[in-house]
C-alpha cells in the first residue's frame, strides 16, 4: 500500500515550511512560499526534508535505508 503523502507539509533546511505538491517514483515536488521545488523521492526526506508526521518520516527512513 502507498503511503499518502499528498498535502503533507514539511520543512526544507533552506527553504522551510511547505508542502507536498506532486510525488512520483523519482521525484517529490513541495510548494513553497517563493515557489515549487522538484527532489528526488526518498532521497530528499534523508538529506533536506523533514515531514511533520514523524511516523510518515520514519517509514520514508526505513524505505531510503533499504536501497543504500
Amino acid at each position: 500500500m502507498q503511503m499518502q503523502l499528498l498535502g503533507q507539509p514539511v520543512r526544507h533546511i533552506s527553504f522551510g515550511k511547505g508542502v507536498i505538491a506532486d510525488i512520483s517514483d523519482r521525484f517529490v515536488t513541495i510548494r513553497f512560499e517563493q515557489g515549487d521545488k522538484k527532489f528526488l523521492y526518498p532521497d530528499a526526506f534523508y538529506n533536506f526534508l523533514t515531514l511533520k508526521d514523524t511516523e510518515k518520516q520514519n517509514r520514508i527512513n526505513a524505505k531510503y535505508n533499504k536501497r543504500s
